[in-house]
């Protein structure tokens, strides 16, 4: 794996996303022309040019074009994509990607190689261009892949397959010459025709999906710019990082939090061992976050909700308790209390889907209710 000491800084994606998409568009569009061709040969069209040479220059200067389209596109792509990993060691630096930059280029040519690198290197650069950037250390291969990056990949695969059976089906009827062999030669040319509009098919959602790909990443690393790249170190020692709290379940907790505390889900992460490794935080925090971990025994279901034998044991800080009070009862948290001003600030108690007992405080050096 590979990782960046010395970030660059994060670089606007968006003057060479235009090229990415169109290079993307072309490739779709070549494909559609020339499988397009190769359907209504097996029609019965020909080349209107009564000259074997010249259909056979005609025939040149398609393939030609073909290969030159696939050629610049690759190269506006592939640029595109080396610019997107620089900015995601930027925004998430000391974090490893899987393979060396040399294959973003070789990923493509090398047989087999090509059949998961390039994936793999854009799952990498949307995993790590997240605003706020991850954790240094983070492993990439044990974080979920996004469904966009397979549905796309396994549709350009799909598409070549097509395309090479497609090609092998129409060798074998051609070469299909003798009486008895006619029904097969038909045979072989209709599934050739068959798979080749399959190729067609699948190239176009292959571009359409890698077209979106491209924004999506676009979109999070243009976030990520305008948020000013990673969080500076404070230079400290140490601090507290993460408090553990007992769950039943992951998504169910995720959701709550995320979905109805407004927390920001920082990870989630598959262990080795079979675990599942969930972290979220409060929106603004930059340094402890909640560490939600499922119980694996009867005896720490049994504490869910009960992490501190019944009093308050977590406080959720607020620069305006008005706002957050109303926002989270509007979003289903029930509060035990009215708001209440204490010497130390305003709070009021409230109970997760767990049962566990929080406080929301607003500071007294901070505004009042």
């Amino acid at each position: 794996m590979t990782s960046s000491t010395s970030p660059t800084p994060v670089r606007s994606l968006r003057p060479i996303r235009p090229f990415a998409m169109v290079a993307v568009a072309l490739i779709a569009a070549v494909t559609v022309a020339s499988t397009a061709g190769a359907v209504l040969h097996l029609g019965g069209w020909s080349w209107p040019e009564t000259d074997g040479r010249a259909a056979l220059n005609s025939a040149a200067r398609l393939l030609l074009l073909y290969t030159a389209v696939h050629l610049l596109a690759g190269i506006a792509f592939v640029c595109w994509l080396f610019r997107a990993r620089s900015n995601a060691y930027a925004i998430s630096p000391g974090v490893a990607h899987s393979y060396a930059a040399p294959f973003l280029v070789l990923g493509w040519f090398v047989p087999i190689v090509n059949l998961f690198v390039p994936k793999g290197i854009v799952d990498d650069v949307w995993a790590t261009s997240r605003p706020g950037g991850l954790r240094p250390g983070t492993n990439l291969l044990q974080m979920r892949r996004p469904g966009l990056v397979w549905a796309w990949w396994l549709t350009w695969i799909g598409a070549g397959c097509a395309d090479t059976l497609a090609a092998v089906l129409t060798a074998v009827g051609t070469e299909m010459d003798a009486e008895e062999e006619e029904r097969a030669a038909e045979l072989a040319s209709g599934l050739g025709a068959a798979a080749a509009v399959a190729g067609v098919l699948l190239a176009i959602a292959a571009g359409l999906l890698a077209v979106r790909v491209v924004l999506v990443i676009t979109r999070l690393q243009e976030a990520a710019r305008a948020a000013g790249g990673p969080a500076p170190s404070r230079h400290r020692t140490s601090h507290l990082e993460l408090v553990s709290l007992v769950v039943r379940d992951h998504d169910e907790a995720a959701g709550f939090y995320t979905g109805v505390l407004g927390f920001e889900l920082l990870e989630d992460t598959d262990l080795e061992d079979g675990g599942r490794r969930v972290v979220v935080r409060p929106p603004g925090a930059e340094e402890t976050a909640l560490l939600l971990e499922r119980a694996a025994t009867p005896e720490q279901e049994a504490r869910a909700g009960d992490r501190t034998g019944g009093g308050p044991g977590l406080f959720l800080y607020t620069d305006d308790f008005p706002r957050d009070y109303e926002r989270m009862r509007s979003a289903g948290v029930v509060f035990e209390e009215t708001p209440r001003r204490e010497p130390y600030g305003a709070v009021a108690v409230f109970r997760d889907l767990y049962g566990n007992r929080w406080g929301l405080l607003q500071p007294s050096s901070a505004e009042s209710v």
